[in-house]
């Protein structure tokens, strides 16, 4: 058995004996089929400017402690694209705001 061959079966031996071991060592990977607790938050800011066409709408908005956000400004998507219709540039908003792990999404926008 050569060299190759011998690292390839060892390789197989330590998957079969070890199927955690088999795993990626990139952090990110254990998320790849797990469910992300969602967490959520409620902020105020003023509308920035809103893109009916993408159901999104950017928000100047002051920290947001429940999601561990200082102030900023951001663009968010909205769960429903009928709560854009009313929305008018400069307009102070409050929102509800939900944060996956990976996306965030504005629940409700007043």
């Amino acid at each position: 058995m050569n060299a190759t061959m011998f690292a390839v079966s060892m390789l197989v031996l330590t998957v079969a004996a070890d199927p955690a071991r088999a795993q990626s060592s990139d952090p990110q990977s254990h998320h790849l089929g797990a469910a992300h607790d969602v967490r959520s938050g409620t902020g105020t800011g003023i509308v920035q400017k809103i893109d009916r066409d993408k159901g999104t709408v950017t928000i100047k908005h002051g920290p947001l402690p429940a999601l561990d956000m200082p102030g900023m400004t951001m663009t968010f998507p909205v769960k429903d694209r009928a709560q854009l219709a009313g929305l008018k540039p400069l307009q102070k908003v409050e929102f509800d705001l939900s944060y996956d792990g990976k996306e965030f999404l504005i629940l409700e926008i007043k």
